[in-house]
C-alpha cells in the first residue's frame, strides 16, 4: 500500500464517520468477507447490495442499521495489490491520520484481536452541527484485503456500539 492509498483511506476515514452520524449507507457484497453477520433481531437491518466505489480499491461494502436508532456500523473494505506484512500498520496510519480532522478526538487506539485476526481498535468522537457521536472502529486484515468496521451511536450508546461487533461471525471456509 502507498501513501497515495493511505491518503484515501484517510479521507474514507473522515467521510464515513460523517456519513454515518446522517444517513444509512447502503453497499456492497460481502460474499468473499472472512466473517458473516448474523443481526440479532427485525430491529436491525443489512444493506449489502451494490458496493459504492471510493477510489484507489476501497469500497463501502454493507451497513447495519437499527430500526428509529442512529446506531449503525459502515464496513470498508480496501483491496491490497500484494500481501504485506506491513499491511495493517499501514491500514492504521490511515485511520490515525484521520484524527487531524478538528471534528474527530481520538479516546484510544489500541491492539486487539478481532475473530482471530490482528488489529487495531480505534475509539474516537465526531462532533458535527453541535452533535457528538461514539464510534468504534476495527481495522484488520484478512489475506490481500483490508476492513474496517466501524459502529456509530449516541455517546450514551456505548454499550450498544459495542455489542454490535458480536454481530460479526468468522465464516468457515
Amino acid at each position: 500500500m502507498n501513501r497515495a492509498m493511505q491518503n484515501i483511506f484517510t479521507k474514507i476515514s473522515v467521510a464515513v464517520a460523517l456519513i454515518a452520524t446522517s444517513f444509512s449507507v447502503v453497499a456492497g457484497t460481502l460474499e468473499n468477507a472472512p466473517f458473516k453477520i448474523s443481526l440479532p433481531n427485525d430491529d436491525w437491518k443489512l444493506a449489502d447490495y451494490t458496493a459504492q466505489d471510493m477510489g484507489h480499491n476501497i469500497s463501502l461494502v454493507a451497513s447495519i442499521t437499527k430500526t428509529n436508532s442512529p446506531l449503525k456500523s459502515v464496513i470498508i473494505k480496501a483491496i491490497i495489490d500484494r500481501p504485506l506484512s506491513s499491511a495493517l500498520d499501514e491500514l492504521s496510519a490511515g485511520m490515525r491520520d484521520s484524527f487531524s480532522n478538528p471534528t474527530l478526538k481520538k479516546i484510544s487506539d489500541e491492539e486487539t484481536t478481532f475473530l482471530g485476526y490482528k488489529a487495531r481498535r480505534f475509539i474516537y468522537e465526531v462532533t458535527q452541527n453541535n452533535q457528538t457521536t461514539y464510534n468504534e472502529a476495527v481495522v484488520f486484515v484478512a489475506g490481500n484485503t483490508g476492513w474496517t468496521i466501524v459502529n456509530v451511536g449516541l455517546a450514551d450508546q456505548k454499550s450498544e456500539i459495542k455489542k454490535i461487533f458480536t454481530f460479526y461471525e468468522k465464516r468457515d471456509h
